[in-house]
């Protein structure tokens, strides 16, 4: 199928005046079960894992990243809407309450990270409230709004990218806009 700018602007027009409520009732609510991988999707051509390096969040080959001096691929599993985080790398072992974190600071773009293993967790750090609409990985603030406000952004490593969470919404440039999935294909 073919859409003009026309049929854009009119397909638009109509999704937004499909009442929330009812757009929300047709999603998929649901949590991954069993240990799962993070990936993100619609940078590069195809999906980058999301991996553990000092206590932040990247995502690409981990096996490319010369920094840091512990480096993991990483797998979640979703207990009572924390991220529980358990390291895959042979060799390396990450706290058993590790957990993913986002910071959601008001006009602000944040890194997006890991507790405990010996680094201090940012005060404005949140580590619960994360669930999924289908595939896509979710936050839920307090007044019941979902976001995937995820942002990355390139390294000087080709193929590696860092996370970070943008609750600024500015759209600003040198960042990309990654849609954050439990599945690689």
């Amino acid at each position: 199928m073919k859409f003009t700018l026309a049929s854009t602007i009119a397909l638009a027009t109509a999704a937004l005046a499909i009442p929330t409520a009812e757009l929300e009732s047709n999603l998929e609510k649901r949590n991954p079960t069993g240990a799962f991988s993070l990936y993100a999707w619609g940078v590069t051509s195809t999906a980058m894992k999301l991996f553990y390096s000092d206590g932040l969040a990247y995502a690409g080959d981990s096996t490319t990243w010369p920094y840091g001096s512990v480096t993991t691929d990483v797998t979640f599993e979703i207990t009572d809407t924390e991220l529980v985080t358990t390291a895959t790398t042979s060799g390396v072992t990450l706290d058993s309450d590790t957990l993913f974190y986002i910071r959601p600071t008001e006009d602000e773009i944040t890194e997006v990270g890991f507790t405990g293993n010996g680094y201090t967790t940012p005060s404005d750090a949140a580590t619960d409230r994360f669930l999924f609409y289908g595939s896509w990985l979710m936050w839920e603030e307090d007044s019941g709004i979902l976001t995937d406000s995820f942002r990355l952004k390139e390294t000087n490593v080709s193929g590696v990218y860092q996370f970070y969470f943008d609750y600024s919404n500015l759209d600003p440039s040198g960042y990309e806009l990654p849609s954050v999935m439990d599945k690689a294909g």
